[in-house]
């Protein structure tokens, strides 16, 4: 048996693999659909449909269940505490290609109170017989509109540009269950959109939460020190939740070889290997809101969870270092001991002590910048600085270095502004002499 066989056959490669089956193009091709669809977890669902592209998953849309639509919606259609409008526009122009009565039950089908929200920021909604409505504006190009049942008076707000008309919309639920539609418009008209937009961000945040997204300054701490001693207990089971498998987004990185692969390899214990890849997703889904990103974004997701992976490296290698500083990090004894750690040590922590070794390159090129001469170079206007590949390396080296998040970068002439996290104690040496070397050469120069 070869060495490729028996990576193949380790419980976490063979994790990965099956990862891989559920890719969007794979499910398309299926002539079981709805049952391939009906067994993905809400955040595999949603990173499918945006890998493929709206217009393209539609097949996809149409299968999924009330909960991973919820998912989807949650994910996509929020930036940070404001709800945006735009982005579930883009949802109901995918599902209006299925026509009037699709939209209508997709839109029924959404948690309510986004329900309120969506309407509540396209329309404004009046009772002809009771409110004051405005005369229209003939500058403005005011579009108006009556209901199908003639109760209220519709006045579309122009704030957006959406690719499906609101009144649209509303056509279609009117066609569908104009009583309930007609509920949906009687709590828009008296309910303020703060009122309806903060309600609704209450249960988005619990059930991001379920999808193991930390709130922000929960997510923030991966940006602290680590704990010195490492927990008294581990659980030896995933924490029950609907998130338990890797989405197949986050596979390419870690399917690598690296420390952290070789690591999880040696792990046959399926239950513990099922509560470290719960964790490894929650650290990416932590890094995400940290870092700021919005989901949609499928090759920023990638490079995050590449930016995971690699610091949870450099945390192992730094532990390993601590316990046994002549120890060989390159070889088979490294990985054992690396697997040991995985046991004792929560992915979160580990990530927390690859960020702490960073933070010594941080401090010097801080101090670097109290140097009049360094500093002035570093600060010198785009117009004046020099047209030297090099130089632009070496400021893109520093500024990435500067980040709540240190990483490496101007390692590329083609791509100098590129970044990587450090994924090994080798990196961070390298980086050290790299910016001595620099700061000597700045602050020599006449």
């Amino acid at each position: 048996m070869t060495d490729n066989n028996i990576i193949e056959l380790t419980p976490f490669r063979a994790d990965l693999t099956r990862a891989l089956t559920r890719r969007g193009e794979r499910l398309l091709a299926s002539t079981d659909l709805a049952d391939e669809v009906a067994t993905l977890e809400p955040l595999e669902a949603y990173y499918i449909v945006r890998e493929i592209g709206l217009n393209q998953a539609l097949p996809i849309l149409l299968q999924l269940s009330q909960e991973q639509l919820e998912a989807c919606i949650d994910l996509d259609c929020w930036n940070r505490y404001d709800f945006a409008a735009d982005s579930l526009d883009e949802w109901l122009t995918a599902f209006a290609l299925a026509g009037p009565e699709t939209l209508a039950t997709s839109f029924f089908s959404l948690n309510y109170v986004v329900q309120l929200l969506f309407l509540a920021q396209t329309v404004t909604v009046y009772d002809p017989d009771t409110d004051k409505v405005p005369p229209e504006d003939e500058e403005k190009d005011t579009t108006r509109a009556m209901t199908p049942d003639g109760f209220y008076l519709l006045e579309l707000k122009t704030e957006l540009a959406l690719k499906i008309h609101p009144f649209t919309v509303l056509d279609a639920l009117y066609q569908y269950d104009p009583i309930a539609t007609h509920q949906l418009l009687s709590e828009v008209r008296v309910d303020l959109p703060t009122q309806i937009e903060g309600e609704a961000l209450r249960f988005r945040n619990g059930r991001m939460e379920d999808l193991g997204f930390a709130p922000p300054d929960e997510a923030a701490v991966l940006f602290s020190r680590p704990a010195i001693r490492q927990p008294l207990s581990r659980p030896q089971k995933p924490i029950d939740s609907v998130l338990t498998r890797i989405p197949s987004v986050y596979v390419g990185p870690l399917i690598e070889t690296t420390l952290l692969q070789q690591a999880l390899s040696l792990i046959t214990d399926q239950e513990s290997l099922s509560r470290l890849e719960q964790e490894i997703v929650w650290a990416i889904n932590s890094a995400i809101i940290a870092y700021g990103e919005k989901t949609k974004d499928i090759k920023q997701i990638t490079d995050i969870a590449e930016r995971v992976r690699d610091t949870i490296c450099l945390g192992l290698e730094s532990l390993l270092f601590q316990q046994e500083p002549n120890c060989p990090l390159d070889g088979a004894e490294a990985v054992a001991k690396a697997s040991a750690l995985l046991e004792d040590w929560y992915i979160n922590d580990l990530f927390r002590h690859g960020f702490a070794a960073t933070q010594g390159l941080q401090k010097e090129v801080r101090q670097a910048l109290r140097e009049p001469r360094f500093s002035a170079w570093y600060n010198l206007p785009d117009t004046n600085q020099s047209d030297e590949p090099d130089d632009r390396l070496d400021r893109a080296f520093v500024t990435a270095l500067l980040g709540r998040h240190p990483l490496r970068s101007g390692f590329d002439p083609a791509k100098a502004e590129d970044v990587k996290a450090f994924a090994c104690l080798a990196d961070i040496d390298v980086a050290h002499v790299r910016l001595k070397r620099l700061v000597a050469q700045i602050c020599r120069q006449s």
